[in-house]
Order: structure tokens, then C-alpha cells, then sequence
């Protein structure tokens, strides 16, 4: 018999990464990681004169990753650079914040 928190990274799993639904398969850091992104990707916020931000959230499972990721850590998510600017680990998943300045 599976726990409770077993069942919801299954369910998460099975439903939101699922490739069919809203699952791809990206690059993080060099290592295959299966995601789900946000509909609000790539929001440009205003950082400061001819500066902008871009902004990117996703899920992923818990399990997927040796040691989370943590706030201002670099990452590379398909060849880009990005920081990490929050990690969120609600039951079975992490909803992670990604950001970086553009131009």
C-alpha cells in the first residue's frame, strides 16, 4: 500500500507531466528533467532603464532532483541561463521561479 505523499507524486505525475497533457522533457543543467511550465512564461517585468526581467515557474517532482535547487543558484534550463529566484516544495513536487535580465 502506497502513503499519501507517494500517491500525490504519482497522481502529479501521471496527470500534469504527462507529455499528452502538460509534460515536456527539457534540459536542466545538462540532465534530462521532465516539466510542466506556467502559462505566464516569460513575463518582462521592468528591472531598470533598457533593462527587463523575464520570469519562468515550473513543476517538476521532488524525487527528480539530488538536493532541491535554492535561491540565486544558476541554472541552465535549454542551454539558457537562469537564477533561481524561489523554490516552493508543497507534497510531492517543487514549483520553482526562474529568472534573468534582458535586454
Amino acid at each position: 500500500m502506497s502513503s499519501f505523499k507517494e500517491q500525490i507524486r504519482e497522481d502529479f505525475a501521471k496527470v500534469l507531466l504527462d507529455p499528452d497533457v502538460f509534460g515536456r522533457v527539457c534540459s536542466w543543467n545538462g540532465t534530462p528533467l521532465t516539466i510542466a511550465e506556467d502559462a505566464n512564461i516569460n513575463t518582462l517585468q521592468y528591472r531598470a532603464q533598457g533593462i527587463n526581467g523575464e520570469i519562468k515557474t515550473i513543476y517538476c517532482r521532488d524525487v527528480d532532483f539530488k538536493k532541491a535547487p535554492k535561491a540565486t543558484e544558476q541554472v541552465t534550463l535549454d542551454g539558457e541561463i537562469w537564477i533561481v529566484d524561489n523554490v516552493k516544495k508543497p507534497f510531492g513536487h517543487l514549483i520553482i521561479t526562474l529568472t534573468r535580465a534582458t535586454s
